[in-house]
Order: structure tokens, then sequence, then C-alpha cells
């Protein structure tokens, strides 16, 4: 996985965001949003979903997805945990530096340092049966060949404990994880797993620790992860060479995203000291293997190293292994400096850097643009809360000044995607940036964004920080599934640069601090903020211009360097190179002994599951199912569901669900402004969204079900206004807001790009299953290549000023089917026993809004001109041409049914081929 990935996918912070990508968030991560343990920037947010998707050790991505339970005891208090670790005790060779209780969360945080090598280790002591593991290096890149991403790559090829090809995947179908993966940062490399397996966890942290601190780093390896010259047709001697490998085409691919392309040349103006840690596909064909060989031994030492455990296991027990496995080494001085960006010695700094054309755009707004200050460091905590407090004042949502100005005039089309509070290195970046500019805007953008800074001095919207307030509240109620791994990811980027683990975990004394300051100060608060980092501080515009001939230059340099690397090859160097790629191939190809690889027996895994009693019944033929859990911590849990038949919506409206669902959170209603409403569901919800998706009958694959569905959460003396906005979003939205719906047009196209490039595979497996299956051509139509093909054809109807005409009367067609539809919503609750009863009560109440409609409302006397949303097609070979340096290829294949006795060892050998 890239260097972006983890970066940005897990540890959520303040970003400004169009509201339509802030509201696809699911409530989860609506909440981490505001999680105390955020230290990085969300800006990949919505590329870095997709990109994990297709990441090579990604379970869920290969794999039926494991559902576990989790069963957490809540102590009455912390103090008897703490008790356990006493200060200087020696723990089998670490020694308790600092202990933590942490009780609105529930755990108890001890610091520890490895007595002979010096590492660093953090526990967390939480009754969570779903315990994490990581090692984690400071890997500073020496340059930008992307040594530590193809570090990462080949540490995964075998280990001197366990030689085997891929020991990652191979333990896949031999392990009950339900995380395994590895990722680079900027300037550090982790390793993460989680299981709810105790045997299965000592089986993994075996694995890692071996694969990290013993890997075999065989030349091959490098060739295959890294790069290589090889035959284009690797069997065949005369075809021309070309550069291969693993991560040379990863990035290939990265750098052919737009998105990914201008972040990436920011970080590079700001940080030139700081190199491209996942490779620049320039500069990656001059490392050599022996590079490889000796950053490893550089940087992967246990004295430049961090451990981190969470969960139910004993601490001693986790301690007895890493001890074991590092008392061979010494200790080393390790230099593990953080890199500082570019001195600011001028008011305004100017980057101005060629990026390629996104054909999403039009051909005039092409300009991509940003204003970047420097705002303290990452190391004060409490003033790195406030500065994300204040970008989400500045810019998050309808009602923000930022998005009035920047996005509802039509000045951009969306933030930039380096917009928002970066902390994930030596100083915090504060950004406000754009994309779909004109030429002659990029050059007006700085005193456009300083006046209005000015302007939002005068005044801040107090329900605003009400909202975010409550936002904190809720995310400490709300439990997570992958708590310990929202924790670690939120940690690492501030632990491996200087910030202490223990302080960062402060967060409900850093947030009583601010509501302190924030009574006794007011907006003044923010307005010192503003005036001492930004309008009265240098800062950088960083500008990207497009050109079109940037990927014929980036494909001409490639063929020059090729060059450079083939024409001193005589005869028998060409052979050499021909017999290397043959015996790749064999290598790749050839079975393997795996019996060294650690297994789960079936006496190691546990038969008394947990068994989770869901409740059904029916009030005033409302059907219900009914979830009593009494860890619900005051919120209440809301889902409603409806099948939409394909005998009232025809075909050719499904493909504007999609936007029909965006439409709910970001018009407004006929009576209230999108503002007003994003204002109110902030401060009494935690989250309402409405989405589609498909699935087949169990028994027969041919029977597809399209589904409508809405989700939300809210404190239980809330879970009535939950309701009422709820209604009000579904059944009173105003479609007839052209200039929010071409805003939310415009946002939806300007993001098509970046998602085509970074989820590739995805997007061809998609495509290809829709050929074939039922339920795969209507995914197609709702989330694949034909939906992206589809909103472009959005945005020549709203560059022609013909959204009134041609795109409101479907969605208001639409929303009359899903609310005058045969079938009905059913619901689900989750809540505590206490309230219940008036929780289904309240479910009743809103059910029946949608028996009687509004005016306006008409009944459906259409005629469909298909009887079935699932008809595939015959079998075809297609090509579709994306701007891409890279290809992506998908066969599809009819596997068998869910339901019958092979369909599991199938899925399992899927896992093995992959």
């Amino acid at each position: 996985m890239n260097q972006l990935s983890f970066d940005r996918l897990m540890g959520l912070a303040t970003a400004p965001q169009s509201s339509n990508v802030a509201e696809r968030l699911d409530e989860a991560s609506a909440l981490d949003y505001w999680s105390p343990f955020s230290s990085v920037n969300p800006l990949f947010i919505s590329i870095c979903h997709q990109m994990l998707r297709q990441a090579k050790l990604n379970t869920s991505a290969i794999k039926v997805q494991r559902v576990f339970s989790r069963c957490y005891a809540t102590p009455s208090s912390l103090l008897s945990v703490t008790k356990k670790y006493p200060l200087g005790k020696e723990v089998n060779g670490y020694t308790i530096k600092n202990v933590l209780p942490v009780p609105e969360f529930n755990f108890v945080a001890v610091d520890l340092k490895h007595l002979k090598t010096g590492s660093t280790h953090l526990h967390i002591d939480r009754q969570d049966k779903n315990n994490v593991f990581s090692i984690i290096f400071k890997t500073n890149p020496p340059n930008s060949t992307g040594l530590p991403h193809i570090l990462e790559h080949t540490t995964l090829c075998g280990s001197e404990k366990y030689p085997v090809r891929d020991p990652f995947f191979k333990m896949l179908n031999r392990s009950l994880s339900n995380f395994m993966n590895a990722m680079t940062g900027h300037d550090y490399t982790f390793y993460p797993f989680a299981t709810t397996n105790k045997v299965d966890f000592k089986n993994l942290m075996d694995v890692y620790l071996d694969a990290t601190l013993n890997p075999l780093l065989k030349e091959t390896d490098f060739y295959q992860e890294g790069w290589r010259l090889e035959n284009e047709i690797t069997e065949d001697a005369k075809s021309p060479l070309t550069f291969k490998g693993v991560v040379y085409n990863e990035m290939k691919g990265q750098v052919s995203d737009s998105s990914y392309y201008f972040w990436i040349k920011f970080q590079e103006s700001i940080y030139p000291s700081l190199n491209n840690s996942g490779g620049d596909p320039r500069k990656m064909t001059t490392l050599e293997y022996e590079d490889l060989v000796d950053f490893h031994s550089d940087f992967y030492h246990p004295s430049n190293s961090r451990t981190f455990t969470y969960g139910d296991i004993p601490l001693a027990i986790h301690l007895e292994k890493i001890n074991n496995e590092f008392l061979r080494f010494g200790k080393r001085n390790q230099k593990s400096e953080v890199k500082q960006p570019i001195e600011l010695k001028e008011k305004e700094t100017k980057f101005v850097v060629d990026g390629p054309v996104d054909p999403m755009l039009p051909p005039d707004r092409q300009v991509k643009s940003s204003l970047t200050w420097f705002a303290g460091k990452p190391t004060d905590n409490y003033e790195t809360l406030l500065l994300k407090i204040l970008s989400s004042l500045l810019s998050d949502g309808h009602s923000s000044p930022l998005y009035q100005t920047l996005i509802e005039t039509g000045l951009g089309a969306d933030f930039s995607i380096n917009s928002g509070l970066d902390s994930m290195t030596a100083v915090n970046l504060f950004t406000i940036g754009l994309n779909g500019l004109t030429k002659e805007k990029a050059e007006e953008l700085p005193q456009i964004i300083l006046a209005e800074l000015e302007k939002a001095k005068l005044s801040f919207n107090e329900q605003k920080v009400k909202a975010i307030i409550h936002r904190f509240e809720l995310s400490r109620k709300v439990e997570s599934s992958n708590f310990g791994l929202n924790l670690l990811s939120g940690i690492v980027p501030g632990w491996v640069n200087g910030v202490s683990s223990l302080e960062s975990l402060k967060w409900s004394e850093t947030l009583d601090r601010f509501q302190k300051e924030y009574k006794e100060k007011g907006d003044k608060l923010f307005v010192d903020l503003i005036d001492k980092y930004l309008i009265s501080q240098p800062y950088i515009q960083y500008t990207m211009q497009p050109n079109e001939k940037l990927a014929e230059s980036l494909a001409q340099e490639e063929q020059t360097r090729l060059a450079e690397k083939v024409e001193p090859l005589n005869e028998e160097d060409k052979k050499t190179v021909y017999n290397r790629g043959l015996d790749l191939l064999k290598k790749q190809t050839e079975k393997e002994d795996l019996s060294c690889l650690p297994t789960l027996s079936v006496a190691d895994i546990n038969r008394d599951v947990p068994f989770i009693r869901i409740g059904q019944n029916a009030q005033n033929n409302v059907l219900f199912q009914t979830r009593l859990s009494p860890k619900t911590n005051g919120l209440t849990y809301f889902r409603a569901l409806k099948t939409v038949q394909s005998t009232e919506l025809p075909p050719d409206l499904v493909q504007y669900l999609p936007l029909f669902t965006e439409c709910l959170s970001n018009l407004g209603t006929t009576t209230k402004s999108m503002a007003d409403l994003e204002d109110e569901l902030k401060l009494y919800t935690g989250g309402v969204s409405a989405r589609t998706f498909v699935h087949s009958s169990l028994d027969n694959p041919s029977e597809v079900f399209l589904k409508f569905g809405l989700s939300g959460l809210a404190l239980d003396n809330n879970f009535e206004r939950m309701l009422s906005l709820t209604q009000q979003l579904v059944q009173e939205t105003n479609f007839k807001n052209i200039p929010k719906l071409s805003t939310l047009v415009k946002s939806l196209t300007s993001d098509n790009l970046s998602s085509i490039v970074s989820s590739g595979h995805s997007y061809a497996r998609s495509h290809a299953t829709s050929k074939i299956s039922a339920s795969g051509k209507l995914d197609e139509s709702l989330e694949g290549i034909q939906q992206i093909m589809f909103l472009n054809q959005l945005r020549d109807i709203d560059e022609a000023n013909e959204l009134a005409e041609k795109v409101v009367p479907k969605l208001e067609r639409i929303r009359n089917i899903l609310l005058s539809g045969s079938s009905g919503f059913k619901y689900a609750l989750t809540c505590s026993r206490d309230v219940v009863k008036t929780q289904e009560e309240l479910v009743s109440k809103f059910s029946s809004t949608f028996n009687s409609l509004p005016a306006g409302f008409v009944s459906n006397t259409y005629e469909i001109p298909s009887p079935s949303y699932g008809q595939t097609e015959k079998y075809t070979k297609n090509f579709i041409e994306i701007p891409s340096q890279v290809s992506f290829a998908s066969t599809a294949l009819h596997g068998a049914e869910y339901c019958t006795r092979d369909a599991a060892a199938l899925q399992e050998e899927q896992v093995m081929m992959l």
C-alpha cells in the first residue's frame, strides 16, 4: 500500500470538504472526525477508502468480511487497573515510565521503555477482545526512490522463520484476523493487525516480528516488488525490454491521479527535505538492491522502533514475546531527525507547477490553487485542537463562510485536496485551496481569502461551536469495533515526530480547557488564532496549472530513461535479463511447502460465541428489529430500509439514485436552508445519511433487490428531533434549488478522475461483473464506470443550464416513488431497554408520515419498459480508455451459489490464489 493510504485513511481530523463529501461518511466516521486521537488530515479520505479496497494485504478487500463480536466489561473504576502498573516496575525487559487512566474511553495507557535497546512500547489496557499489535519504524526517506515503500513490500516476501512467498497472504486462510496490513507514511512505516482470537494473535505477532526484523530480502524480491528490466512478454526474448515492478507501476498509477499529483508536488514544494517515501517513478530506477539491504539494516532496528498493543490480553504476555525478539540486538544511538519545511522569508512565497488536465472539469477551469500558513507545532495538543476547530468553523459545511464565498458562488468547484489542518509533520499546515479555478481567479485567490478571514473575525456561528462540542461528546459514547486501530493510526504520525503518546491521549483535559476558555473568551479565542497564524503571517501560494502535454512528457521521459538502461546492454546482458524474468515467473508460480506457517486448529476457536439477540415485532403495521444493549451509552441507533420494486422505479431512473441521496443532504428543504438544517443535524444528531445498495437472493442469484436506506444516531433524548430532521430531508428536499444542485453536480464530477485512477481495479472488476451478474449490472449503474459516465452527462446538462428541465423532474419522481410505493419501510433500532418502548412509538409515528404525503405528491401511473433490474448481457470484451499511465484488467467468472456446499471452499481458494 502506498505511503498516503494509512496517513490519511483512519486518523481523521478537520478538513474543509463540500458537504456532499462530509455527509458520505457514515456515523462512526463522522464522529471519528472529531476523535481526540486524530493527528492527520483526511484530505485523501475518499481516495484512500478506494485505495484500501485494492490494497493487497487488506483482508476485507479479498475475502468475505469477518464479523466479530465485541465484549466490553466496564469496571466501576480504572483504579484497580492502574494499580497493576506501578511506575518504575520492570516487566519482562521493560520499565514502566508513565501510566495514564482515560476514564472517558475506559482504558489505561501504559508507556514503557525496553531496557536493552531503548525501544518504546505503548500498551492500551481495555476490555476489548479485538486485540491490536503494531511495530513502527521511523523511516526518513534518503531520496525519492521509494526505499521505505519498497522495503515495506519486500519485508513481506519471506523471513528466516517463515521462508515462503508472501507469508502475510498465506496467513489469510490460516487466521481469524479482521485486519492485516502494512503502511508507509511520510517518515515512518508500520505493520498493524487485529484479531479477536488469542492464539491467532500470538501467531500473527510472531509472523510480523520475524518479517520486519529478520526478512530474507532476496534480490528476486527486490526485482519483483521494486523495479526491474524485463521483456514486455516475459517468455518472448525478442519482445522489447521495459520497466516492471509492483511499486514502480503502483506509483506510475498514482502520478496519473491529478489529486495525488497536486498533493505530492505541494509537499515537495513545502518540504523539499522530506523526500517522497512512496517513490517517484523517475527516480525509482536508480535504486540498487544493496541500497534496500542497507536501508533495512539502518532503520529496522529495535532502537528505532516503537511497538503498540491494545486490548484485553495481559501486557506481560506481549512484552515477553517482544523482549525475546529484541534481546539479540544491542542499543544504537539512532538518529531520528524531524524534517523541517522551507523558511518563509517573504510575506508571500509562490510556487507554480504544471499538472495533468482534469477531463472532469471545464477547459477554462483547470487551475488548482491554495494558500498555506505554518500554524505552530503539533506537539502543542491544545493549540492544534483549536486550529482544527477553527478550520471547521471557517470551511466545513454549508453554513461556513469560506464554503459560501468560495464554493457556492461558483468561484471554485470544490476545496482542494490539501485543504484543512495537517498535523503530520514538524509544523501544522493550515491550508485553504480550491479546484476548478480560472487562471484569473487563481491570481486573485490570496486577496479573496484574506478578505474573507477578516470578515470571519467579526462573528463566528455559536451554533456551530455548540455542534462541535456536541460531536466531541458523542464521540465519547460511540463504541467502535475498530477503536484500537483508530487509536493507533491517530497517534503514530505524532509519536514518531516527538509528540508524547500519552499527552495526545489527554483528550478530556484538553476539551475541558477549550470549553472553559471559550466560555470566558468567546469568539476572541478564534480571532486571536486568525491574527496569530493567518492574517499577519507569511503564506505560501501553491498553484497547479494544466499542461495538456504532461502525460506525453512523462511517457517520453520514461522512454528516454529506459533507453539509457537498455543501450549499454550487450547480447549476453539481454540474455541475463531474459533468464531473470523467466526465473522470477517460475518462482511466482511454483508450489511451496507452507507447513512452517502457524495456523489455528478447531480447538483454538471458541464455539461459545456471544449470541446477539434481536427482537422482531410489528406495531401498527410497522416492522421492527430491535437490539437491546446496555452498551449504547445513552445513544439510539436507527436504520430504515425499503425494497424498491422494479415494477415501480423505471430502469432509466436507477442511475439517478446516487444523486438523489446526495441531494437529501445538500439542497435544503422548501422551508429551511441547507445551512440551517446542517447546523441542526450537527447539534442534535451524530449524523443522518441516505444510501441505495444492491443485493441478490441467497437462493437465486438472478433475483436482485434494490434497497433504499436511511440511518442515523442521536442521544436518547434527541431521537425525536433526529426523526423529525430525517423526515424533513426525505419529504421536503427542494430539488428546485438550482444553485445548490449545480454546486453539487460540479463537486461530484470533480471527484471522478481521482476515483477512477486510484480504484482502477475496483472499477474494472465492477464492469466485468456487470456482464455476467444481475446484481453486478445494477451495481455498475449505481457506482461503476457507468455511473461516472452518467455524472459527466449531468455536468454537460449543468453547463447548458438545463438542470431544471431535465433533472429536477426525475428527482421529484424518484421521491414520489420511494414514498408512495407498495413496499413500506422496515426499521431497526439499537438502544437501551429503558427507552425502547418510547423509541419504537416515535418510529411508528415517523413511519405514519409516509402514508399522508404532502401536497404535490402524485401516484405512479406509467408504463415500465423492463420487468426486472437484473438483465445481463451476452459475454463481451470491453476497453475503456482512462487518463492513466497504467492499465487495469479484470475477468469475471460465475462461481458457486452462496448457499451451496462449494461456496465456502471457493472463497478460500480465491484467497489462496491471490
